[in-house]
């Protein structure tokens, strides 16, 4: 989907047409970036999907926030974090980078919302 803007009304537009279009197609997962209009409407058209963020996304968003060179054992979780499939190790290591203290707190506001 190209656009010239990703407001919530525009998304919904485009995602109704898929929908609508491929009714048998029903996501169980969808991932995405961190666009919260995106992730409103999806959630909104697609009631039974998971929308998860991309992996890409998170490791690029975590390389913004600080230099993975200064925290090599919180770039190591969150490498781990991010590609674990056991819903068990994605909590305890989501609780582990969230609670710690050298973690950039913008890196942590950014998957929190």
């Amino acid at each position: 989907m190209l656009v010239s803007n990703g407001t919530i009304a525009t998304i919904a537009f485009f995602l109704r047409w898929v929908r609508d279009a491929s009714p048998s197609v029903q996501p169980v997962v969808i991932m995405t970036d961190r666009d919260q209009a995106q992730i409103t409407t999806l959630e909104a058209i697609y009631l039974w999907s998971t929308v998860n963020l991309c992996t890409w996304h998170v490791l690029h968003a975590m390389r913004l926030h600080f230099n993975t060179n200064q925290h090599p054992v919180l770039w190591d979780r969150v490498k781990a974090w991010v590609k674990t499939e056991d819903q068990i190790e994605f909590t305890r290591l989501w609780v582990e980078i969230s609670c710690d203290p050298s973690a950039p707190q913008s890196f942590i506001a950014y998957l929190k919302a």
